[in-house]
């Protein structure tokens, strides 16, 4: 993570850990890391909720992991907005807790060739990835049970 100046340290020790159910707390923070890049050109945590909500959520309701399970997932995101010198964003690191993400670790980014766009590296942590795995091998067998008329008790 960058080196936090005074003013991020204050946010970030008075919020604990920033949680997605507090976008308002998310923006200062996010706004703090912006630098002289015009506002409306930088993400703001509209930007960082969509990919959590795409990429983050969605990855774990389309590997259908059970609530009790979503602990410890991990996701990066980055966002970036354009400008005339290149495009500036934040590439930031989100784990879930038992009720929502919370940003770990933040940083101000200029991305190369990737103008505006959002988007995120998800990791799943190794129980996700069993139970995923256990899952599939249940879902084919229960297919081929029912293909073949046997009873899938």
């Amino acid at each position: 993570m960058t080196k936090l100046n005074l003013g991020q340290q204050m946010i970030m020790a008075h919020h604990g850990r920033i949680s997605t159910s507090d976008p308002k707390a998310m923006n200062v923070y996010l706004g703090t890391l912006r630098g002289k890049v015009a506002y409306e050109r930088f993400p703001g945590a509209a930007a960082h909720l969509a990919v959590i909500e795409r990429e983050g959520e969605g990855g774990l309701e389309r590997m259908k992991i059970p609530v009790a399970l979503r602990v410890g997932a991990i996701l990066e995101t980055y966002c970036g907005g354009g400008g005339k010198l290149g495009s500036f964003g934040v590439e930031a690191r989100w784990v879930r807790t038992e009720t929502d993400w919370q940003l770990v670790s933040a940083k101000r980014q200029k991305f190369h060739g990737r103008r505006g766009e959002g988007g995120g590296k998800f990791t799943p942590t190794p129980e996700q990835i069993e139970f995923r795995n256990n899952q599939l091998a249940r879902e084919v067998y229960a297919d081929v049970a029912r293909r073949f008329g046997e009873r899938d008790d």
